[in-house]
């Protein structure tokens, strides 16, 4: 054999060796951890399955939803491309779809109650308003709830849901600030609205709108000129401080967006086994925690770009086994992990079609074994993921509970004492 041929059979036995390696070992992402100390920790990444067709063996078009049925170890997939549900067995093949025919014409989230009664999220169609349409487990539609009638409901079009432990339901709405809680019969309950700093320009004109003042308490002709002979006394004192000892003024910086404190729109909501309620919001890339009691906790996250940060948050599950909270960021094309404190520990994912890779993905879920599922919806697939990290979760005292800050309503008694955190820093609990 000439050294020729040798070269060229070495080469090939080279490249089908690198092929092979790289379907039999799972991805592996060394993350970033910020300020602590990493210790050479890695998180393993393994995909398990990919959903890529429906029961009729056409393929998936856009899965924006997934849910797991951990009862039945089945899932729900919401394709957006058709509109319509399709669900598949405990081996991940598909079984049956609920469409149109049913009134299943715009779904868009799921949940699934210990009855094994199915709430379907849908938004508005050509001919119908904003739903949730309830499925007995034969699928037969047995109601509708809807909105028209509820406060702030007129448009409200429902994205996702969850059930608490007094069998309210918790309902995030499309482009919706807070979630709309209603009792187990459907009947309005009132609005749950964390409030945090915001920067959307209609929601800044809205609380920026007079209010009907009362007239007991309008400043009369004495204070309004008490006022202004105090304004001008304290402006002559400054005149006569020499010029290095005069107050500077305040610098106006005109590339600052505008903000205010206010409700904030909330995408998801999911619901641990206590009962904390988990709100995500794509517009501050937070996560704000209330207990069973709907008192508010604490939040984490931060905005941003770069490893750690969320662009475009869509979807939260809870690993409440390994102590974790797994986020999806719809622009980063990553899954980001904290710990039930808030704390970032891992992210994973990126930019392609491969496996283990997303494009825009917009949904998260997780089956009965704790494998990870994907709504990859630019790939038309859904990614079962074996995620692996190692992680002591860290002993700590319970966040101290805290009133959503600039409550009107509910005005914090302890603001002097525990100021409210600036914008994109995070409530930690203390270590014991």
């Amino acid at each position: 054999m000439s050294v020729e041929n040798v070269i060229i059979e070495l080469i090939r036995k080279f490249l089908l060796m690198t092929i092979v390696a790289a379907w039999a070992f799972p991805f592996m992402v060394h993350p970033v951890y910020g300020e602590e100390d990493s210790g050479g920790r890695t998180v393993m990444v393994k995909v398990i399955a990919v959903l890529s067709t429906d029961d009729l063996g056409a393929g998936l078009r856009y899965p924006s939803s997934v849910y797991c049925d951990l009862a039945m170890d089945e899932t729900y997939v919401v394709g957006g491309g058709e509109g319509k549900i399709v669900v598949y067995g405990p081996n991940f093949f598909p079984e049956v779809s609920l469409a149109g025919g049913r009134g299943a014409d715009a779904p868009r989230g799921i949940y699934i109650d210990g009855k094994n009664n199915l709430y379907v999220c849908q938004g508005k169609s050509s001919s119908r308003p904003g739903r949730v349409t309830i499925y007995n487990p034969a699928f037969f539609p047995e109601r509708e709830i809807t909105f028209a009638d509820m406060p702030e409901g007129e448009n409200f079009a429902p994205g996702n849901l969850v059930i608490g432990l007094s069998g309210n339901m918790y309902i995030t709405g499309l482009n919706t600030r807070g979630v709309i809680v209603l009792d187990g019969n459907g009947a309005f309950l009132h609005w749950l609205k964390p409030r945090d700093r915001i920067f959307d320009r209609k929601a800044l004109e809205a609380l920026a709108a007079p209010k009907a003042v009362d007239p007991k308490i309008l400043p009369t002709d004495s204070m309004q000129s008490e006022q202004s002979k105090n304004a001008e006394e304290e402006d002559e004192l400054k005149k006569l401080l020499p010029p290095a000892l005069q107050p500077p003024g305040r610098r106006v910086d005109e590339s600052e967006e505008p903000s205010a404190v206010g409700p904030v729109k909330i995408v998801d909501v999911k619901r641990d086994s206590t009962g904390h309620l988990y709100l995500l919001s794509e517009e501050t890339s937070k996560v704000y925690v209330y207990n069973a009691a709907e008192e508010f906790m604490f939040s984490f996250g931060r905005k941003g770009g770069s490893t750690g940060k969320m662009s475009r948050p869509k979807s939260l599950v809870i690993d409440e086994k390994r102590k974790a909270v797994f986020i999806v960021d719809y622009m980063r094309h990553t899954i980001l992990i904290y710990d039930l404190g808030g704390r970032f520990m891992y992210e994973f994912g990126g930019l392609g079609r491969a496996p283990g890779w997303f494009q825009y993905p917009s949904g998260l879920a997780m089956n009965r074994d704790g494998q990870l599922l994907v709504a990859d919806l630019f790939n038309h697939r859904v990614q079962v993921l074996d995620v692996q990290f190692d992680y002591t979760f860290p002993m700590f005292t319970a966040p101290e509970e805290q009133g959503p800050p600039y409550d009107e309503q509910q005005p914090d008694k302890n603001r002097d004492a525990e100021p409210y955190p600036e914008d994109g820093e995070i409530f930690q609990p203390q270590p014991l």
